[in-house]
């Protein structure tokens, strides 16, 4: 059997990036590379200048073709922006014959009428995940199939997408000699790439903290019971710093790029055998031709102080859904602020939970390339489009071996 070729493509606000890997015949997937290019022609998640994406785009294929020598002409892509909207639906449908029994025929039923009932004209589903069935009233329900009943009830969970971003979307990617085999949401996908099958078992929350947005998806039993989105980013840390201080929004972007921890140094009066105390320390920015030195104390001090506030926010959010308390294997963070140091420990503190830092998993690399973390979403693709491949009933993974490891690991942790 010839492998399969898969590719992932997200299109950050900052950067495209490709992922292409190889499925073989033991459904294991191989990551052949990662190649990324500066972002062109989208601003805040939505499409400002179709053509300059679209050369951005054809760019990133080629430097992906000429230095992997594969080309992959059907990819996998995000979608960003506040063009996604998540909520709970529900619908029942009488049952033909409640003395025979619930059919597998009845609950395709109820899911199709969940659906239609629940979309609004100008919307696509991009992912519709299940929470539970009843039959007459009764709760609770994983399959129904086989119960008798007289109405049977289904509650989903859909993310949706507006049609017309999703179509221009798809056909910027089409004049750039792409074939979509489908748009994933980017948490989505970034789940795929850093939680474990017992992560997801024994109920987590993962929190993807991207440019733009923040997205949390919640899972319980092996599957997605809860998304939603939070229009906060660290664009706005950079915007912040920029008001603050009163510089050119790219030399906010400067600044926020050298923070290297939000744990504030101590400020001493006196020189340490010669040397600056560290809050003093200062931070260089360029625009242009302005150049200014900012002491390191005051950023962080901002920065937290904006952190804290985005925590407090999230909390509350978190306090809505009951999926957060089941959440046994604690919080999973991933973006460029749950690197901070002290952030991870500042959440822990804020929603009284668990937290660690989402690092990809179970992966077989090239030896030609390194991973890094802002590679995450686009390998989460490939494993997302690789588990849609997979025959029903098997599950997609390294090895064995490894998956037993890493089971083995959870449990340690949880307990030692």
């Amino acid at each position: 059997m010839r492998p399969q070729l898969i590719a992932g493509l997200e299109l950050g606000s900052r950067h495209f990036t490709v992922a292409i890997g190889e499925v073989d015949e033991r459904h294991q997937l191989i990551v052949r590379g990662v190649e990324s290019v500066p972002a062109r022609g989208v601003e805040r998640g939505v499409l400002s200048d179709p053509v300059e994406c679209v050369d951005a785009v054809a760019r990133l294929m080629r430097q992906a073709e000429q230095s992997l020598s594969l080309r992959a002409p059907k990819v996998l892509a995000t979608l960003h922006g506040n063009q996604i909207k998540s909520y709970n639906a529900s619908a029942s449908i009488p049952v033909p014959d409640p003395t025979t029994g619930i059919s597998s025929r009845d609950v395709d039923r109820v899911l199709t009428t969940c659906r239609t009932l629940s979309l609004d004209y100008d919307r696509q589903i991009l992912h519709a995940f299940e929470r539970g069935f009843a039959v007459d009233g009764q709760s609770g329900i994983k399959d129904p199939v086989g119960l008798s009943g007289a109405k049977l009830t289904v509650e989903l969970h859909l993310v949706t997408a507006l049609n017309l971003a999703a179509q221009n979307l798809t056909r910027v990617l089409n004049r750039a000699g792409l074939e979509v085999e489908g748009l994933v949401l980017p948490g989505l996908a970034t789940a795929e790439a850093v939680l474990s099958d017992l992560d997801r078992d024994i109920g987590v929350t993962l929190i993807r903290i991207g440019d733009l947005q923040t997205e949390v998806l919640l899972f319980t039993e092996g599957e997605v019971r809860e998304t939603f989105l939070i229009p906060w980013g660290t664009d706005q840390l950079a915007e912040n710093l920029s008001r603050i201080f009163k510089l050119p929004r790219v030399a906010g972007d400067q600044l926020l790029d050298q923070v290297r921890t939000l744990e504030e140094p101590s400020v001493r009066p006196e020189f340490v055998e010669g040397r600056t105390p560290q809050a003093d320390i200062p931070l260089r920015v360029k625009a242009g031709s302005l150049v200014r030195t900012i002491p390191q104390g005051q950023v962080v001090h901002s920065v937290g102080l904006k952190a804290k506030e985005f925590l407090t926010r999230l909390k509350r959010c978190l306090d809505e859904t009951p999926y957060f308390r089941e959440s046994a294997a604690g919080v999973v963070m991933v973006g460029s602020l749950a690197r901070l140091e002290g952030f991870l420990e500042m959440a822990e503190g804020q929603l009284n939970m668990p937290v660690r830092l989402g690092n990809v998993r179970e992966i077989q690399l090239d030896s030609k390339f390194t991973l890094s973390a802002s590679h995450t979403t686009a390998i989460g693709l490939l494993r997302w489009g690789l588990r849609r491949r997979l025959p029903a009933g098997t599950k997609p993974s390294g090895s064995a071996w490894l998956g037993w490891l890493d089971r083995t690991r959870h449990l340690l942790e949880e307990y030692f």
